[in-house]
């Protein structure tokens, strides 16, 4: 009989939200390219985390802790170790950068390489002080005007240029979001960016590279990501989520309790005529003593839409904006609002549907998973998983959130000698 201890480690994705920090485990299954999940934890904590950025260091990575605790416990195989840490946060931006560097007509070295991404955050936070740079993603390498999707190792040349995508926010988040990490006291394989994640889970590789737009709708922060010809367009963040409409429908004078539930089992975008008029009752009141309140269907559907248009118009505007966007994908846990996606169809021509990562889900798995709130979190299992696959001998360790990143600038391409 196999002992759970001897099994092989999973792949552990933790997500700093817009307002809470989830974390899930998984098995890879390679025969089938899926993941057979084991369990998830996660801790709702608006003190401690606001708008994607941790308001307590202490406090934020004391509930990174607990929280890798529980599912150690829960999924049984001893000190989970391959962790990888999502974020994102209100001021995160995506930034094109270049490096050029013209040598000897001579093999090309990992040396080079590395010089070349560090120049890239260098540059960026020489032209803007008070910006951290996150992580930098090489889209594509030229070489003697040829181009190359991967790293051009060995190949010979003399003038090389690198188009890179630099994920960036304020330092001011940066210094939190680090300072979190470290409290937690936990070894961290590597940290991913929320939009990789979900471009990674929600897409095809012919959409990546013909042009989509996925919408990743939280409770406090709503990203959009725009991504063509296999690179990041853009990358917007708004201060605006779903308890923003939560907030509002509390307008009515009923408890903060009360406008969730609203929301969540009455609350819809695309209401039938006849549901118009009806009534909602038994509301209760916030002023305690009060009598409870009553709303119609037609109205409460009125307030979830007008912040909803708030949110969403801008972003559709940036979209369209983006010749030949071929599809437009919703995902986050503000994305479970009923009727959104018909309600979005109808302000733009661009095709929207949910986003949806169940291909990458074992046939086994429970229901709760295919959840869009899960989206960014199945998307950091994914990078976590090819992480693992490219760095077979790495071992994680405890470390800084911004020395991890330039430790990985040191070792990008792997040990080989210069």
């Amino acid at each position: 009989m196999v002992r759970k201890t001897d099994l092989p480690q999973p792949i552990v994705a933790i997500n700093i939200g817009s307002s809470c920090v989830r974390a899930i485990a998984a098995d890879w299954d390679e025969r089938h390219n899926t993941f057979h999940i084991l369990g998830s934890e996660f801790s709702n904590r608006h003190q401690s985390v606001e708008k994607g950025i941790p308001t307590n260091s202490s406090d934020v990575g004391f509930v990174i802790n607990e929280i890798w605790k529980k599912l150690n416990n829960r999924v049984g195989r001893g000190e989970l170790k391959n962790i990888f840490v999502c974020v994102g946060g209100r001021s995160l931006q995506s930034v094109h950068v270049e490096a050029h560097r013209q040598q000897r007509r001579t093999e090309i070295k990992q040396k080079l390489l590395n010089e070349m991404i560090r120049e890239c955050s260098e540059k960026i936070e020489a032209r803007a002080p008070e910006v951290g740079v996150l992580s930098v993603l090489p889209e594509r390498w030229e070489v003697d005007e040829q181009d190359y999707d991967e790293a051009p190792l060995r190949v010979i040349g003399r003038d090389i240029t690198l188009y890179a995508t630099a994920f960036v926010m304020r330092k001011e988040f940066c210094t939190k979001m680090e300072d979190s990490i470290k409290r937690a006291a936990i070894a961290i394989f590597n940290r991913e960016i929320i939009p990789d994640a979900c471009i990674t889970a929600l897409t095809t590789d012919e959409e990546r590279e013909q042009g989509c737009a996925v919408i990743d709708l939280g409770a406090q922060t709503t990203t959009l990501t725009i991504y063509k010809n296999n690179q990041f367009l853009l990358t917007k963040v708004i201060p605006l989520g779903g308890y923003h409409v939560t907030h509002d429908i509390e307008t009515i004078g009923t408890t903060p309790a009360g406008a969730e539930k609203l929301k969540c089992r009455f609350g819809t975008l695309s209401l039938r005529p006849e549901m118009v008029d009806k009534s909602i009752g038994n509301i209760p009141a916030a002023r305690e003593g009060e009598p409870a309140l009553t709303i119609t269907y037609g109205n409460l559907s009125s307030i979830i839409a007008c912040r909803v248009n708030e949110i969403i118009l801008p972003l559709l505007a940036e979209i369209e904006k983006t010749e030949g966007i071929r599809a437009i994908y919703v995902t986050g846990g503000a994305a479970m609002l009923r009727g959104l996606v018909p309600f979005l169809k109808k302000k733009t021509t661009i095709p929207v549907e949910y986003g949806s990562h169940a291909q990458w889900l074992a046939a086994d798995t429970e229901d709760e998973y295919y959840q869009p709130l899960y989206g960014p979190l199945i998307g950091t299992l994914l990078l976590g998983q090819m992480y693992k696959e490219n760095h077979p001998d790495e071992e994680p360790q405890p470390q800084t959130f911004m020395g991890k990143f330039k430790k990985e600038l040191t070792d990008l391409f792997g040990g080989e000698d210069f």
